[in-house]
């Protein structure tokens, strides 16, 4: 695994994920399907589809839009036919060389610039990037969380968002965060009420991504020995 430092270089350090990263498109999935070497070939060769970039979410055009979806596993699908992508998917796909953003003229930004803008307006996004990066790595189909910590929904493997729920709520932490008592109890009971596993993604100093299972605990008072 591509190893960095988690500074304000964040540019620097998704190039540096970029240039190593093996241009496969979203392949890594195939533990979940049947590929054969020729799609495999096909994946590798694939051309970058043209994407709007507006707003810090991307916008895949309609008769790109199941291609790049790969079957649900990446963005939303708009009424008009279109993929809207959220900035973790942006960052995701232009890593794996499967988009290639434009303006509203239609002009094409370059990578940094993108990653730049991203990173500038939402310092945590770096953070969540590496998490996401990590679940899509292992084969998770993942969706964006709903705020109050909780960063992603992420399905069973072979679970395709729209067909089913997510099982797991994931709570994104860069080392050196703290996590108060009262947020501790709140997200454990969130996850409880929604009858979904609550895990915490810890992200260290080195961009490593650590998960921790977190289960509820009910603690009483203790009745003392002379009651």
């Amino acid at each position: 695994m591509t190893q960095f430092i988690l500074v304000d270089g964040h540019v620097e350090a998704f190039f540096t994920i970029l240039n190593s990263a093996e241009t496969k498109g979203d392949c890594e999935l195939s533990d979940e399907q049947d590929a054969d070497q020729s799609s495999l070939d096909e994946c590798e060769e694939e051309v970058p589809a043209v994407t709007l970039f507006s707003g810090r979410k991307g916008y895949v055009p309609q008769e790109e839009a199941d291609r790049i979806s790969q079957q649900g596993f990446y963005g939303v699908r708009l009424d008009d036919g279109r993929l809207e992508l959220e900035p973790v998917e942006v960052l995701h796909l232009l890593e794996r060389q499967r988009i290639e953003l434009v303006d509203e003229k239609g002009g094409r930004i370059k990578s940094k610039d993108v990653v730049n803008l991203l990173v500038d307006e939402d310092r945590g996004l770096w953070t969540r990037y590496l998490v996401f990066r990590d679940l899509r790595s292992r084969g998770y189909a993942v969706r964006q969380g709903f705020g109050g910590g909780i960063g992603f929904r992420v399905y069973a493997r072979g679970d395709k968002p729209g067909t089913t729920t997510a099982n797991q709520l994931v709570y994104v932490l860069q080392e050196g965060d703290s996590i108060s008592l009262n947020d501790l109890d709140r997200v454990t009971e969130a996850a409880a009420v929604a009858r979904k596993k609550l895990v915490f993604a810890l992200v260290d100093q080195n961009g490593e991504v650590n998960f921790y299972k977190v289960a509820q605990a009910v603690l009483h008072d203790k009745v003392s020995d002379s009651e």
